[in-house]
């Protein structure tokens, strides 16, 4: 199993993710890693909707991935809300050597660090931590745009 790509998206698995990103790069899985989802199955069936007829897709709580990923044979693109759930995966044994940064939505506590990227205190420690353990950071919306570095923003 190789990890293709990993990416913070509040949105989960939606039309820029399941077709662009999809078509930019080559990877025959969806991970998906939220406990609400994982938990719901509507939440689910939607992620199976979303996703394209060519992907594979599991959806796993935190707990069930750090598990689970080892053990699947496949080239796999690692998605979930927050670096947080990143920072546990690679606490964990998870390798993670790059993360993009894709939307998170604005909640209370959280400021504006680029445009649809909103972050907590706790979300900015956790990309720090990660960048600090040598994982490259960047916001990059789609695969046409120019990559930002996280700590420039930070």
């Amino acid at each position: 199993m190789a990890i293709i790509f990993s990416r913070v998206e509040e949105r989960l698995i939606h039309g820029q993710i399941a077709f662009m990103w999809s078509n930019a790069l080559q990877f025959d899985a969806f991970i998906v890693i939220d406990d609400m989802t994982a938990k719901d199955e509507v939440l689910k069936t939607v992620m199976e909707f979303a996703t394209p007829r060519n992907k594979r897709l599991f959806v796993f709580t935190e707990k069930e991935a750090i598990e689970m990923i080892p053990k699947i044979k496949l080239d796999v693109f690692l998605i979930a809300k927050s670096p947080m759930v990143f920072l546990n995966l690679y606490n964990n044994g998870i390798l993670i050597e790059q993360l993009n940064i894709g939307s998170i939505h604005y909640n209370k506590g959280k400021k504006e660090i680029y445009k649809t990227v909103f972050v907590s205190e706790e979300e900015i420690e956790a990309l720090k931590t990660l960048v600090e353990k040598g994982v490259v950071c960047e916001i990059q919306k789609l695969p046409t745009e120019k990559k930002i570095d996280i700590q420039r923003l930070l």
